[in-house]
């Protein structure tokens, strides 16, 4: 029975995906019991990154991981250091401050995509993230940007204006009105 050159090739590759032979890779977090290794950690960290704008369950970031969701959570959360739905939240309201800064989408178009069920629960989340409402951010983002857009052209360097370090103020003199 001739065997052939491609199965034991597949069958050692096959090895080497499963962890069988070959060295571990090495985990993250602090103990060897319940640690997610660094491949399954960087894979299921992708699919977010990939995902954030569908419906991420934590099955389905189990499934990524291969394994049960509820090892999954406790290695996730032990890794990370917070839970896969929070951290999941942080980075879907992280996309959408680069969101609100690129562009003029409406706030409940970029609410819906990233999977708040509406534009309320969105902004109190934002809210509760960065201390601000999402239009305000924008605003305040927005501005930012212009004043060093300005502030980048030449003519404009050392004029004083408004969020740039401005010289001292000077004390105003009243002025009286005199008596005719």
């Amino acid at each position: 029975m001739d065997i052939g050159t491609r199965q034991p090739v597949a069958f050692a590759a096959r090895l080497l995906r499963t962890g069988t032979i070959g060295p571990a890779t090495p985990s993250v977090g602090s103990s060897a019991k319940g640690r997610l290794d660094r491949r399954r950690l960087f894979r299921v960290l992708d699919h977010i990154d990939r995902h954030l704008e569908c419906d991420v369950t934590l099955d389905s970031l189990a499934s990524v991981a291969c394994l049960s969701r509820f090892h999954f959570a406790r290695a996730f959360k032990q890794a990370v250091g917070q839970s896969p739905l929070r951290y999941v939240i942080a980075q879907r309201l992280e996309r959408a401050k680069v969101l609100l800064i690129d562009g003029e989408t409406p706030l409940v178009e970029i609410a819906l995509a990233l999977q708040f069920s509406s534009q309320a629960n969105f902004s109190r989340a934002f809210r509760q993230s960065t201390g601000m409402a999402p239009g305000q951010y924008r605003r305040e983002a927005t501005a930012a940007r212009d004043i060093d857009a300005l502030r980048s052209m030449s003519r404009f360097k050392g004029t004083g204006l408004p969020g740039i370090d401005l010289p001292p103020v000077r004390a105003r003199q009243q002025i009286v009105p005199s008596a005719m």
